[in-house]
């Protein structure tokens, strides 16, 4: 999150029939087999495995320590958004940070509230709210927190962590409203003949829109106007529903001017499910201040990327 006042992933005759299709031809039947495999594929499912893996790493965490047990879920290329420090890069520097660095947390305890994937089942995020334990300065403390996680399955067909950021907040105060928690349909609509770096660069491009937005009209009009109907972000210690109560927990001071860069980006192959990682400012009436965020974007219909979960912490200030 970014602002604020709301926070100090026949076999012989088949194969020579196979062996003697021309590579158009061969490059067609590969993309209506995935179609196929998409067509079959439950997203109840693929969301219900999503959740226990999340819940696994919480469990992991608890018999195995911090950097053994959150450290070997990470994706290799895995973004940790830590708080007072930058944006940590990759599985072997973030196992590092948790092992030794005197500002990182030393447990983390979670359950995961909602959970969706990309209609390919290859990515998905996950919000849980739980608690961590930190040093702020004065020896360690616990505190409640909410988790928001991008996870991708890896080689082997797991889920790894893509991306993982956590702030203070929580318990729920109440259930999720309906059309909010984890989705029950069975499949999605599918993006075909996606090209995943166009879309990379497509999610990007919303980013930075709701960037200049912000800085244009305000940090409110921005959140409400890029958020899709079932958005959550999170404020006042608790987790906020749909654009409008968004729109208005982020609305501050009439020349607060907020604004921020997506660093990186990564799109399902399904073009449906992506997000960014980024660094903002805020350029407030009352300080100054920097922080990072982990933006979840999902395709509506129309094919326009909005965002469904936001939610950022501390970095310290750029170097003069």
């Amino acid at each position: 999150m970014r602002h604020l006042v709301l926070f100090a992933l026949l076999a012989v005759s088949t194969a020579a029939c196979r062996d003697a299709v021309a590579p158009a031809d061969a490059a067609g039947e590969a993309a209506l087999s995935e179609a196929s495999d998409r067509a079959h594929l439950d997203l109840r499912e693929e969301r219900a495995s999503l959740i226990a893996a999340g819940n696994a790493v919480s469990d992991a965490i608890a018999s195995q320590g911090l950097p053994a047990g959150l450290g070997g879920a990470l994706a290799e290329d895995a973004l940790l958004l830590m708080p007072r420090t930058n944006t940590i890069e990759g599985r072997a520097a973030g196992t590092a940070f948790l092992s030794g660095d005197p500002t990182a947390p030393s447990s983390f305890r979670w359950e995961v509230v909602v959970a969706e994937v990309s209609s390919d089942g290859t990515q998905g995020y996950t919000w849980a709210q739980g608690e961590f334990t930190i040093d702020l300065g004065g020896g360690p403390v616990t505190l409640p927190g909410f988790f928001l996680m991008y996870w991708r399955r890896g080689a082997g067909g797991d889920w790894e962590i893509a991306a993982l950021v956590f702030n203070s907040g929580g318990p729920l105060a109440s259930p999720i409203p309906a059309g909010f928690g984890t989705p029950e349909n069975k499949h999605r609509r599918n993006f075909p003949n996606t090209e995943v770096a166009d879309q990379r660069d497509a999610v990007r491009a919303a980013d930075a829109a709701f960037s200049a937005t912000s800085a244009a009209e305000g940090t409110g009009v921005a959140f409400e106007r890029f958020a899709a109907p079932n958005a959550i972000a999170a404020g006042g210690g608790q987790l906020i529903y749909g654009p409008a109560d968004i729109g208005e927990a982020f609305t501050g001071e009439p020349d607060d001017v907020v604004s921020w860069v997506p660093r990186f980006a990564d799109v399902a192959a399904s073009g449906d499910l992506g997000f960014t990682v980024g660094d903002a400012t805020f350029d407030l009436v009352s300080v100054d201040f920097y922080s990072k965020y982990l933006t979840i974007w999902q395709k509506q219909d129309t094919g326009e990327w909005l965002y469904v979960a936001d939610l950022g912490n501390s970095r310290p200030a750029p170097a003069p």
